[in-house]
């Protein structure tokens, strides 16, 4: 039977609406990072990209397959008897086989129990995946930032400011990897005709925009989990890595996952369970089955304090935290690593011949800049 993973790393850009054509560079470089989704492969699957990639960027890995790559139109693909993407978006449900997978086991390897969830319908995921979504949770658990809410308009964002003095963000509703939004720092203005056509233009492409102060983070974390109607998993905690923008850069873990929050003083573990908890609870309420993923923070507050965000994001979609959790559990045994083993997921250009360490390369792609990696 035909399995297909589908790498539709551009998802947000699938559910926003008036869609916009990526460009042919970013098209490029979600393609290359989709052909992480080979975590979840067995020998003869199929994985889709958003772009052509040539299999011979894909490094080998021990115990772990090269699937059969493709692209084009999703609707132009062959039916596959068992499906698995990265986000629900209506194009992946089209191409769904009519029979639902067997009933998960929610103690099952995690590469396979992924297949094994019923996913959500695109509606309810597009809703939950919705920044306005996470924001209500956190307000039920009095955990939203100062000021935080959403926005409809460039008018009721002059008002909101008048009360509001600090750096701010704006985010769109849908998006993903720090794309569609714009930060404001002290000593820029509004009234800068650059800078009021940049927050129009995203008014005027999303709607709605997250207005949240601006953290100086200090820590990033993430936990990622599967839902289902009847249970929950914790798969994995991590550390996320990331640059001075606040942009993803790649993901630390260890070789394996036995519970519980490392990294997090007890205070930090108890907020980011009742965080785990709420979430789920409320995507449950709502109908959501599948991954998701939670992004979390330490930042500096402005007394000079610290403070912890325990709810930063939920992601109702496959996240590369659960790609990292993956690779952890299927590479440990082959490499012959230690339950408590470091490892770092690392995407971006690729390392130099300085880097120190055990690298262990995923895949580099022939524009030179574009790779994934494993320090270990």
């Amino acid at each position: 039977m035909t399995r297909r993973l589908v790498g539709n790393l551009l998802f947000e850009e699938e559910l926003a609406a008036p869609r916009r054509s990526p460009s042919s560079s970013v098209l490029e470089t979600a393609a290359g990072a989709a052909t992480l989704l080979r975590a979840f492969a067995r020998e003869g699957d199929r994985l889709w990209t958003p772009a052509p990639v040539d299999p011979a960027c894909l490094a080998p890995l021990p115990g772990i397959p090269v699937p059969i790559l493709e692209s084009g139109p999703l609707a132009s693909l062959p039916p596959a008897g068992e499906l698995l993407a990265w986000g629900e978006s209506p194009a992946v449900a089209a191409l769904r086989p009519a029979t639902p997978p067997p009933p998960p086991d929610l103690n099952a390897p995690l590469h396979e129990l992924l297949w094994r969830v019923p996913p959500a319908p695109p509606g309810v995921v597009a809703a939950v995946h919705h920044r306005s979504f996470c924001l209500a949770v956190a307000r039920d658990l009095d955990q939203a930032l100062p000021g935080a809410r959403m926005l409809s308009s460039p008018d009721e964002l002059d008002r909101h400011l008048t009360t509001f003095q600090r750096s701010w963000v704006l985010k769109a509703p849908l998006s993903a990897a720090g794309r569609s939004r714009y930060i404001h720092r002290p000593g820029e203005s509004l009234s800068d005709p650059a800078v009021r056509r940049r927050v129009e233009n995203l008014f005027a492409r999303h709607g709605s925009l997250l207005f949240e102060p601006w953290m100086e983070r200090t820590d990033d974390f993430g936990c990622v989990a599967v839902l289902t109607s009847s249970g929950l998993r914790v798969a994995g905690f991590h550390r996320l890595l990331v640059d001075r923008r606040g942009q993803f850069t790649g993901i630390e873990t260890t070789a394996s996952y036995d519970g519980g929050f490392p990294n997090l003083s007890a205070s930090e573990g108890r907020q980011m369970e009742e965080a785990l908890e709420a979430a789920a609870g409320a995507l449950r309420r709502a109908g959501y089955s599948g991954p998701f993923g939670l992004d979390a923070w330490r930042y500096q507050s402005p007394d000079g304090g610290t403070g912890f965000n325990p709810l930063g994001e939920i992601n109702a979609r496959l996240t590369f935290g659960f790609v990292a959790r993956s690779l952890a559990d299927r590479l440990r045994e082959p490499l012959g690593l230690p339950p408590d083993h470091p490892l770092r997921l690392r995407l971006g250009r690729p390392p130099g011949p300085r880097k120190t360490g055990s690298v262990l390369p995923l895949f580099q792609l022939e524009n030179g800049y574009s790779a994934a990696w494993i320090e270990n």
